[in-house]
């Protein structure tokens, strides 16, 4: 018998998370009104973002957004 699977659930199993980025960089205009949720997946994006850069030669051009670098900034002072 085959189980329907909520798309979510299937996302976070493979290593992504069921977060919107729309919505997390709607939330990026206002840093104040980030929830622990939206810190915490800026901090992984983060983290990914140096792992990608530290593969060197054209990667060292990944970066964050200056409002999600803001942001980071933001939380880090909260």
């Amino acid at each position: 018998m085959l189980i329907s699977r909520n798309p979510d659930e299937t996302a976070t199993e493979q290593g992504r998370s069921g977060v919107d980025f729309a919505h997390l960089r709607r939330r990026l205009g206002d840093p104040a009104s980030l929830d622990d949720r939206d810190r915490q997946r800026l901090m992984e994006l983060a983290r990914r973002v140096a792992r990608v850069r530290a593969m060197g030669d054209e990667y060292l051009r990944v970066e964050l957004s200056d409002q999600a670098s803001g942001a980071l900034l933001h939380a880090a002072g909260a």
